[in-house]
């Protein structure tokens, strides 16, 4: 199903695109807020056929990992670039903490930076006029070196009520969350098992309204 929902919607997104960047082949300009609406929805929906499809794919037992050498902290660079228009709508300053001017890592790129732009986006999306930190760290256990990675928020935080159902696929803190902030339901748990395919952990730590930290 992946090439028959994508290629319509993409030409929906690119055509939408198209319109607003010439707006007067519309010969209405008024329209224009119209299409950005359309536009809007398009993205939202791809995003939503995207991780649908990914979830299909884990829990087939089809993720497929393609292990490369990369710069943790450049990825991390680039994805502040990635969230930092959300960032700046809730007025967010956004920190990047590393001890190591590089910090090589031997992963999948693609879904570390999946990872990261998941968390991320949570803790911009749960944050208003507070600040969102991403922690770069190395630990040796048992004599097998470790990359920790933290993103802490000064959000809404969590109950406990709401910790035991977040990795859940589907699942949001509550309907009043969910209809407040949107989203599906599946960044958090793909996040996870996308950790755990790389042999990795996903942890969360929170308290309501007092932020939280993923780790």
């Amino acid at each position: 199903m992946s090439h028959e929902l994508r290629t319509p919607l993409n030409a929906i997104i690119g055509y939408s695109e198209m319109l607003i960047e010439d707006p007067s082949a519309l010969r209405q300009p008024e329209a224009l807020a119209d299409i950005r609406r359309i536009h809007t929805a398009g993205r939202n929906l791809l995003t939503l056929i995207n991780d649908v499809l990914d979830l299909s794919k884990i829990e087939a037992g089809k993720l497929s990992l393609h292990y490369e050498e990369f710069d943790l902290v450049t990825l991390a660079r680039e994805t502040f670039d990635t969230v930092r228009p959300l960032a700046t709508k809730n007025e967010i300053r956004l920190e990047l903490d590393s001890p190591h001017a590089t910090l090589p890592l031997h992963a999948d790129h693609t879904k570390v930076r999946q990872t990261l732009v998941n968390l991320l986006g949570n803790a911009c999306k749960f944050t208003t006029r507070g600040e969102v930190r991403l922690r770069l760290s190395t630990e040796t256990v048992e004599g097998q070196p470790w990359v920790i990675i933290q993103v802490t928020d000064t959000g809404i935080g969590m109950t406990e009520e709401q910790l035991g159902r977040l990795f859940q696929a589907f699942s949001q803190g509550d309907h009043a969350t969910a209809r407040k902030f949107g989203g599906t339901g599946l960044g958090l748990a793909i996040s996870r098992r996308i950790t755990e395919a790389m042999g990795g952990q996903l942890q969360v730590t929170s308290a309501l309204n007092c932020g939280s930290t993923f780790t």
